[in-house]
């Protein structure tokens, strides 16, 4: 049978753009809204793209930011990375993709722009687990978007610094962000979207960006209303960013010798292979710690809902973890470590409440100074399908839980983009969760529909969106928080 497509059509400030209809969604994929980041270009701040002549088709995702894939038993690749469609990878690859259910310039509808997570070495605004399509038929515009991961979006170096008017080196994968929500601020309109009803939404790392930019001057006119998915920019195990100084260093022991001449020319998948890289203080678009400008209540005081799963651990905790547990009073209540089991458990429950649980509650504690702030806690096992190729936790432990990021298709509405044995719970839990996140991007606020009353938080309890209820609840181990509450960072390496 032949597939009817309908084209849609709109103009932009940079020339005419031909998306499609998907049912009664049109979409328009594969948008640049920067010059392509490429050799002279590369580890430089994005400039806006080139015009172009006639109609640009926009039908076609761009090319993923060049990255490695995790490998094919984990169970991230299984949750996040196993999509139907062959993953195309470029250093070009500063596109982005709008969802609007109405391209009506005097629409005026809310916008979602989603950033992926992915520990800023994995992940692209075209995986199927982050399609906008189930979002824009709730009444909002959604975009999503690339950026540079990896050394080529956050290495730091001297020699960068040098050629920078401001001094500054790093966080280009952060300026990309900030380049695609001044492209929402003056394009929106031309998909129905309203540049005055913003909310940058995301997940793991793409939450930790969020809450920088939620500290950083540069964004502070791009978005109005913050969702972030289990991770966060401050409060973090590792410590406060690094500063110039450290982050520099830092780029120095990853280049080993070879100056910018010889790393502008080397194949761009060299260069992103190998490292861990991050967010720094660079003195442009953070110019200073996250932590400090929460610590002093001068973050965007913007509406902000965040949480987290109850297993986040599952994914990353081994038994030698153990060796950073804090030495404080009242240590070994909370983290007891009587036989091997016990053992396993404690490894588990420290590793994801270190990394994950305190960041996300302090981001939210913090925040609940300054403007109103919603925490939830989501507690459905996914329903992995029997023979899934999957290597056993690292911890020992029995299965993964509510891992890491197992939210993420029950908050998009997107279980269809795995073929997993799905139940009506699972279904109906992904309409209350989608429906209570496009209602926050439309009135800044998750109350309303079938939703029992969610207040602002205090500190001690959350919504509990599970597959039996969803229901008011205590925060979980809030004695475990609060003892990683005293203990001075960095906890984890």
């Amino acid at each position: 049978m032949t597939r009817t497509i309908w084209t849609i059509r709109t103009t932009i400030g940079a020339g005419r753009l031909a998306g499609e209809y998907d049912g009664e969604v049109g979409v328009f994929r594969g948008i640049p809204f920067a010059e392509p980041p490429v050799g002279e270009l590369r580890w430089r701040p994005p400039r806006p793209p080139a015009p172009w002549d006639g109609e640009r088709r926009a039908d076609a995702f761009g090319p993923a930011p060049l990255q490695p894939q995790p490998p094919r038993d984990s169970i991230m690749y299984h949750t996040n990375f196993a999509d139907r469609r062959a993953l195309v990878m470029s250093e070009d690859c500063l596109y982005l993709n709008v969802w609007t259910p109405d391209p009506a310039p005097d629409a005026r509808l809310p916008v979602m722009v989603w950033i992926h997570g992915g520990g800023n070495r994995y992940g692209h605004g075209g995986q199927e687990i982050h399609d906008g399509r189930a979002q824009a038929r709730r009444g909002l515009v959604v975009v999503t978007l690339n950026h540079r991961l990896g050394a080529l979006g956050f290495l730091a170096h001297p020699e960068l610094a040098a050629e920078d008017d401001l001094g500054a080196s790093g966080n280009y994968g952060l300026l990309d962000i900030v380049a695609a929500l001044t492209w929402v601020r003056e394009n929106i309109t031309a998909f129905g979207g309203d540049p005055g009803r913003v909310t940058l939404a995301g997940n793991s790392a793409g939450a930790a960006h969020i809450c920088h930019l939620m500290a950083a001057p540069a964004a502070r006119n791009l978005f109005h209303a913050a969702i972030g998915q289990s991770a966060s920019g401050i409060g973090r195990a590792e410590g406060p960013l690094p500063d110039r100084t450290a982050a520099q260093k830092h780029g120095l022991r990853w280049a080993e010798d070879r100056g910018l001449a010889v790393l502008r020319r080397l194949d761009g998948v060299e260069l992103v292979l190998k490292g861990h890289f991050g967010p720094v203080v660079d003195g442009r678009v953070l110019t200073e710690p996250s932590d400090a400008v929460f610590g002093t209540a001068r973050q965007h005081a913007v509406p902000l809902l965040v949480g987290t799963n109850d297993d986040e651990g599952s994914v990353y905790a081994s038994p030698d973890i153990l060796r950073r547990l804090p030495a404080e009073p009242g240590t070994d209540a909370v983290y007891p470590l009587r036989d091997g089991d016990e053992v396993r458990r404690t490894a588990r429950r420290f590793t994801g409440e270190s990394r994950f649980a305190y960041p996300v509650w302090h981001w939210a504690r913090t925040h609940a100074a300054v403007a109103p702030a919603w925490m939830y806690r989501f507690t459905r096992t996914p329903p992995l399908p029997p023979g899934l190729p999957l290597a056993p936790p690292r911890d020992g432990l029995p299965g993964y839980g509510v891992h890491h990021t197992a939210e993420l298709p029950y908050t998009l509405d997107t279980l269809t983009a795995r073929a997993w044995p799905w139940t009506d719970a699972d279904r109906e839990l992904a309409r209350t969760m989608a429906d209570t996140w496009a209602r926050f991007v439309t009135r800044h606020d998750p109350n309303g529909g079938a939703l029992p009353a969610w207040p602002v938080f205090t500190g001690e309890r959350a919504m509990v969106f599970g597959a039996d209820e969803v229901a008011m609840g205590p925060v979980r181990r809030l004695d475990a928080l609060r003892l990683l509450d005293r203990v001075p960072r960095p906890l984890l390496d």
